[in-house]
């Protein structure tokens, strides 16, 4: 069976000249250099508003998949498809430099980007860090990197250098806070408990405690398992149990 991957998504020109283009995607193996130079020559990548980080040199401009049509499928997760992301890459631009950089060359998915600060120890100078909520591990096998798959928490430092996974592999983020003033994250999880692949409340949720050491994320369950059965348990007593 032929081995098929998909390379890129290009736009599709239809052949009435009134209507819009459209989103297909391309699935062989065998597109010369040409063809590849061809298909860019009718895309056009969607860079979004760049984001400056004050007293610094350092620029962020998330990439978008809207091409030269706008887009009209909208996703549950209120993005524009459910296949698509809402951005696929992050530009870092150094404006004394000139210096570009990509965030990563692997395929992920990123639905959110956020700018935070943690306080430094030593002379209280703040130190940017970015947070993404990413999607990059295909969870159901399905082949495909959607929002079935879970999201998770990632970082890096403001010239898109060191990205980390912050939240546990295999769970999806549901919600987190930073701690201001330290480099703590509180992170809420679903964990696939009944192993049918999905996330839903059918699942546990599970907070954990992140902090951030010698550049590497350490983190823990704020509630164990044990206690976690035990406030089950209480809740079962107090609530569900006929008196």
């Amino acid at each position: 069976m032929k081995h098929l991957i998909v390379i890129l998504l290009v736009i599709g020109i239809l052949s009435c000249k009134d209507r819009e283009p459209r989103i297909v995607a391309i699935e062989t193996d065998n597109l010369s250099s040409e063809q590849l130079d061809s298909i860019l020559t009718e895309f056009k990548f969607k860079y979004e508003s760049p984001i400056i980080f004050d007293s610094t040199n350092q620029v962020l401009i998330p990439i978008s998949t809207e091409l030269l049509d706008k887009r009209t499928k909208f996703s549950s997760d209120g993005y524009y498809s459910n296949n698509y992301p809402r951005y696929w890459n992050v530009l870092f631009y150094n404006r004394q430099t000139g210096k570009t950089q990509l965030l990563t060359e692997n395929k992920i998915r990123i639905s959110q980007i956020h700018t935070n600060s943690y306080e430094k120890r030593d002379g209280g100078v703040e130190e940017y860090k970015i947070l993404y909520e990413i999607t990059d591990i295909d969870f159901n096998k399905d082949k495909k990197l959607n929002n079935k798959d879970p999201q998770y928490l990632f970082s890096s430092s403001i010239d898109g250098n060191n990205l980390k996974r912050v939240s546990p592999i295999n769970e999806s983020l549901q919600d987190f806070r930073v701690v201001s003033g330290t480099k703590q994250i509180l992170i809420r999880t679903l964990r696939d408990t009944n192993k049918d692949s999905l996330f839903n409340r059918e699942d546990e949720s599970i907070w954990y405690n992140a902090e951030l050491r010698n550049e590497n994320w350490k983190i823990e369950e704020m509630i164990d398992s044990i206690e976690r059965r035990m406030i089950g348990r209480l809740y079962l007593d107090q609530w569900l149990k006929k008196k």
